[in-house]
């Protein structure tokens, strides 16, 4: 204890060290507020700056990544470039919410739509990124993303046995913008005739991995960063702290910790916090709470976009089921906004958004606040989809059966008698529909453009059988009617750990915190702003990100 005792009670901020720890005040203090004194074996503080000798390390690796999601990628890469690698994973399967996925990659300029002879360029990719982003738009992270996208797929393909192909529904979710296309960008991984992709690059890269020799440390989430501080008050990574049941295990990382532990969508005060939209649940994995973006804001990391997430519409009934067994949930009513005969309203009666729209999109239509002189609050919300018995019919909606949609519905012999139950302005519904099934009796929707472009007329979903905009648009006039509640779903938070173009964490100076990296859903990243750019847009930056990260941590030296 003398030793801890002399460190604490020294008044010299950055010179003053222990005789025999060589840790400065300001190294101990920050040792301390990452792990707490009581944790902290005398090993620690009896050896080189820091902790160097082996003895103060239960593990000692080149490189740590904290998630086994797409930072298996990352994984996958560091240890076939010679640099031992742990993955430490939060729950006891590995994969993350990557596993989960259709496995999709937005890769603009690939080199199977070029071999295709579909044209494409850095520029098309980045003018379309600037237009569907605005204001969030970071021209250096998304160049970094399109310039390295490709040699992450490539490397999937050599490394782990990938076999790419276009993604036939690979439109651009905003193809209507400057540098928007129609096909090519969006590829996925050839599972053979008749078989899903759900989770395949996922499963290829993790059995890449363990094959390269990478240590996967499953039920071992990460509790801690543990840093240095220098004089000039910038932070380097020294390792980490994990958990193993009861047993705390610190992890040296002589070159880097890459920190890819997805969102913070299943914290709940977080999301209450951080995001500007209503979205209270999930299709992520229940165990994305925000860990990665608490331990990297405990050594300094400034955070970027935490407003921000990847959207869709949802039926509530499903999602509060799925929160209540803290179940990750596809929402089935993706797969059903594009049908003939759906339509979704607002407490006030009216619809709100282009229900063909891709659902990124659809999920940003609840966010609007209602400004009309009533209560401030969401003016979207609640809100409700509406078929008739006809689309019932013609088509199953919830995972119900033909004729009979799901139990997210309820079923009212009149319009009128489900604006009572629903809380819904009656006669503000009445006129809404008699104006929409006008409309939609000639093709048209002059409010929402619904069935007018390329996306919703190409739409996996879309009704079968018709043409153009009657894909998508047909009257609701067959009683009775069915209304099921619908709200905003994450697929995951979009905001995380600020980092530069080379995926290196930044502190709230700007100013680089050495050794640490972050891709993927813990990384303020986006698409190189806020937007999804079309299937494939999460995982497709998330891998670009750990290639960079990747190939710039083969550079370092070990930390001294």
């Amino acid at each position: 204890m003398a030793e801890k005792t002399e460190i604490l009670n020294s008044m010299d901020e950055g010179k003053t060290k222990s005789a025999h720890s060589g840790v400065s005040r300001r190294e101990a203090i920050k040792l301390g507020g990452a792990l707490g004194f009581g944790t902290l074996g005398i090993g620690l503080f009896g050896c080189g700056t820091g902790g160097s000798k082996s003895e103060s390390w239960d593990e000692t690796v080149d490189v740590v990544v904290v998630g086994s999601g797409s930072g298996a990628y990352t994984a996958l890469r560091t240890q076939h470039a010679g640099l031992s690698t742990i993955v430490l994973e939060k729950r006891d399967t590995s994969g993350g919410a990557t596993s989960m996925s259709s496995s999709v990659v937005w890769a603009p300029c690939n080199d199977l739509m070029l071999a295709e002879g579909k044209k494409d360029s850095k520029e098309e990719a980045l003018t379309y990124i600037e237009a569907g982003t605005g204001d969030t738009f970071m021209p250096d992270l998304a160049a970094a993303y399109v310039d390295h996208v490709n040699a992450a797929v490539k490397n999937c393909a050599e490394l782990a046995g990938i076999k790419w192909k276009i993604w036939p529904s690979s439109i651009d979710y905003l193809s209507f913008l400057p540098g928007g296309k129609t096909y090519g960008r969006s590829l996925l991984p050839d599972a053979g005739e008749g078989k899903s992709s759900i989770g395949v690059l996922s499963a290829g890269i993790l059995a890449a991995a363990e094959s390269e020799g990478v240590k996967f440390m499953k039920g071992t989430p990460c509790t801690a960063l543990v840093s240095r501080t220098a004089d000039d008050g910038t932070v380097e990574i020294l390792g980490c702290v994990a958990k193993k049941g009861s047993k705390t295990i610190r992890i040296r990382a002589k070159k880097a910790v890459v920190m890819a532990t997805g969102g913070f969508d299943w914290n709940q005060q977080m999301m209450k916090s951080y995001l500007r939209t209503p979205a209270q649940h999930s299709w992520g994995c229940s165990t994305d709470t925000g860990d990665g973006h608490k331990m990297a804001m405990r050594v300094g990391a400034d955070m970027n976009m935490m407003s921000e997430g990847w959207l869709s519409p949802g039926y509530k009934k499903e999602f509060d089921e799925s929160r209540a067994a803290e179940a990750s949930n596809l929402s089935s009513l993706i797969m059903d906004d594009a049908k003939r005969g759906i339509i979704f309203v607002n407490k006030h009666g009216k619809r709100f958004t282009n229900e063909c729209a891709n659902y990124d999109s659809v999920g940003r239509s609840f966010c609007a606040i209602e400004n009309d002189g009533e209560e401030r609050g969401w003016k979207n919300l609640p809100a409700f989809a509406i078929i008739d018995q006809a689309a019932a019919d013609s088509h199953t909606f919830n995972k119900g059966e033909l004729g009979k949609p799901g139990e997210s519905f309820t079923r009212f012999e009149t319009l009128e008698e489900l604006a009572d139950a629903c809380g819904i302005d009656k006669q503000s519904l009445l006129a809404e529909v008699s104006r929409y099934n006008e409309n939609a009796e000639m093709g048209l929707d002059p409010d929402f453009q619904r069935g007018q472009d390329y996306y919703a007329q190409q739409s996996t979903y879309s009704s079968k059988g018709f043409e153009g905009a009657a894909r998508t648009l047909a009257p609701l006039t067959t009683p009775p009617f069915y209304a099921a509640e619908i709200v905003p779903v994450l697929l995951g938070t979009m905001g995380g750990i600020k980092v530069d173009s080379s995926a290196r964490a930044l502190d709230t100076d700007g100013k680089i915190i050495s050794r640490l990296y972050a891709q993927g859903n813990c990384a303020g990243v986006g698409a190189g702003g806020s937007m999804y750019v079309g299937g494939g847009g999460t995982i497709g930056p998330a891998i670009a990100f750990g290639e960079i990260a990747a190939s710039d941590i083969e550079t370092l030296s070990d930390w001294k």
